[in-house]
């Protein structure tokens, strides 16, 4: 389960590096740390708006809905989904055909278990430009969008410093992006997209066990913090573990 991202890039960065521009430019802010498990807006961009960067609500909602969000998901968490689950007939599996978005982020994070300790690993681009996961969104009644990160479980994913569910977000070829949010899709198109091997290489290391403290945010978070018995980073060269550290 993916509950917490980072995206630190400015507003100018984003729609050089995106080549898009913000609908609500005033409204953006960078964040060392977003937690999902508050109700937060991240920055998609949408097939309806393809050459905006929009606000959605992070953890996906049905269509028209009208409660809180904060009811929804408790019953159902939603900030992420894995592809599997979008085959089967529900309210969100029609988004995939119709309302899919990228969301921008210049890092996520995953956990590894050792010895009964859990330690919180970054994985982020060496240069630290921002980079695209896939997502899923739907409309709520009063026309604000809300958004789900899609997952995989890559068989050659990173293993070395992720044992806990296994799972990845979903990173397409950057010469897919545009493709992904084209109205002109049909099923098949995007299953063969979805299989096709992302071109950004990640790096990752390990930072402060803090981290997994709610609502602890701090300027130095996403530095290195190396500790004796886990890895101390790893190379993710096309969704592929190249090697450990």
């Amino acid at each position: 389960m993916y509950h917490k991202l980072s995206n630190t890039a400015s507003r100018t960065t984003l729609e050089k590096e995106l080549n898009k521009r913000f609908k609500y430019p005033n409204l953006y802010q960078k964040h060392i740390l977003i937690n999902g498990i508050d109700e937060v807006t991240i920055p998609i961009i949408p097939m309806e708006e393809e050459n905006l960067i929009v606000p959605a609500i992070w953890g996906i909602l049905p269509e028209n809905y009208k409660d809180d969000w904060s009811v929804f998901q408790n019953i159902f968490n939603s900030l992420n989904l894995n592809i599997n689950s979008l085959d089967n007939p529900s309210w969100y599996s029609n988004a995939l055909l119709n309302r899919r978005c990228l969301i921008p982020v210049t890092g996520f994070f995953t956990s590894y278990l050792i010895d009964g300790i859990l330690y919180p690993y970054y994985f982020h681009r060496k240069s630290g430009l921002p980079f695209c996961l896939s997502g899923i969104y739907n409309k709520l009644e009063d026309g604000f969008l809300s958004c789900t990160i899609i997952t995989t479980h890559n068989k050659q994913g990173p293993k070395t410093i992720q044992n806990i569910d296994g799972s990845i977000p979903l990173l397409l070829p950057k010469n897919l992006n545009h493709a992904w949010l084209s109205p002109d899709l049909n099923k098949v198109d995007i299953q063969e997209m979805l299989n096709s091997a992302p071109n950004y290489n990640l790096v990752a290391h390990p930072i402060s066990k803090e981290f997994f403290k709610n609502n602890i945010s701090y300027t130095s978070m996403l530095e290195p913090v190396y500790y004796e018995k886990a890895p101390r980073g790893m190379i993710l060269k096309n969704g592929i573990e190249l090697f450990t550290l």
